[in-house]
């Protein structure tokens, strides 16, 4: 533990995502939970047995706390309108991913953090990741030689419960949206910008308003291509939840959700299996395999450390608002191709 105080952190929302951040807060000798709102009454119970103070109001919480920093958990629609008020005071805020839903109002955002002074860091957790990081510097470093052709996979199969929520059966409602905000980042963190996507939906699997399925192709400025392979119907462990272990409420598997090719070898993730050649690359050589040796990590965790070191200011965020306002333009741009079959260049 450092010589500085704990940063004073106050959750806001504490719903399942909220409650998860009050538990690694609680843990973390480099901080202290001062305060928990949501609009919520029944979350009350939760500050109560977290022994710091409850509001339903965040703007009077800040007033009256005066929290160094606030974890913002609340609804998507929602994440805005509390980070405006915590950076009108001052105060640093990590706002949970996607920052809107609305592009426009993120891009609006985004200009006022950098004009306020405020640093934001946005809740991308998995670019903590001690094995997507490994990814990156061996990517970088030019092991793999130039980027061909990769392929990003969330295939997994939600419960048939989980749509008897009506909204969830309607138009937007589908894993491109809802699922997928993850996995473009880390699609724009390791493999760079596209700048051309194209792709297809299905609802064939069960005939709701929204997709349930959908391929998609992505071309990068120097010619690399990637695909990205999403469903929420379909029963397989090619799906990060699966494979990385970051969350205990889904069985892990001995997989991989990513693979990476390039000219002079290919990487899977998250496991980290790097394959290459002895010398030159030659189809007819056999390819060695070894894993890079990396300390597991759980990246909520990792992100916290960082948040910390932000609201010090002896770091930058390394998501900060203008970076998650390009994965949400490729996430539109994913589901506009979707859904009209078109080209759609960035």
């Amino acid at each position: 533990m450092s010589e500085l105080n704990p940063v004073r952190i106050a959750v806001i929302g504490a719903g399942a995502m909220g409650r998860n951040h009050i538990r690694f807060v609680t843990e973390e000798p480099e901080a202290e939970l001062v305060a928990i709102a949501d609009a919520f009454e029944g979350a009350r119970a939760t500050a109560e047995a977290a022994g710091v103070p409850f509001y339903t109001d965040p703007a009077q919480m800040m007033d009256e706390v005066k929290p160094e920093a606030v974890i913002i958990a609340t609804p998507n629609d929602l994440h805005l309108g509390v980070a405006r008020e915590a950076i009108k005071r001052n105060i640093v805020p990590l706002v949970e991913k996607p920052i809107s839903n609305d592009l426009e109002d993120a891009q609006a955002f985004a200009a006022e953090a950098e004009t306020a002074g405020v640093p934001v860091l946005v809740g991308q957790h998995r670019r903590h990741n001690p094995f997507v990081n490994k990814a990156k510097e061996i990517i970088e470093s030019g092991e793999l030689g130039k980027l061909t052709v990769s392929s990003f996979h969330y295939m997994i199969y939600k419960n048939d419960e989980y749509f008897d929520v009506e909204w969830r059966r309607k138009k937007g409602a589908g894993p491109i949206l809802v699922n997928l905000v993850h996995d473009v980042d880390l699609l724009r963190y390791l493999l760079g910008e596209p700048v051309a996507v194209q792709g297809m939906q299905s609802s064939a699997a069960r005939g709701f308003e929204t997709e349930d399925s959908a391929v998609v192709n992505v071309r990068f400025a120097d010619g690399a291509l990637a695909s990205m392979t999403i469903s929420d119907a379909t029963a397989s462990p090619w799906n990060w939840e699966a494979t990385a272990r970051e969350d205990p409420q889904y069985r892990p598997f001995d997989a991989d959700a990513y693979f990476i090719g390039g000219t002079k070898g290919a990487l899977s993730l998250p496991r980290l299996h790097q394959f290459s050649y002895d010398g030159a690359s030659n189809w007819h050589k056999p390819l060695q395999m070894e894993i890079p040796a990396v300390d597991p990590a759980l990246p909520h965790k990792m992100q916290l450390k960082h948040f910390v070191k932000v609201v010090r200011r002896e770091v930058e965020p390394v998501v900060t608002p203008a970076d998650n306002v390009k994965t949400l333009t490729l996430l539109n741009a994913i589901k506009e191709a979707a859904e009209t079959g078109q080209l759609v260049e960035l």
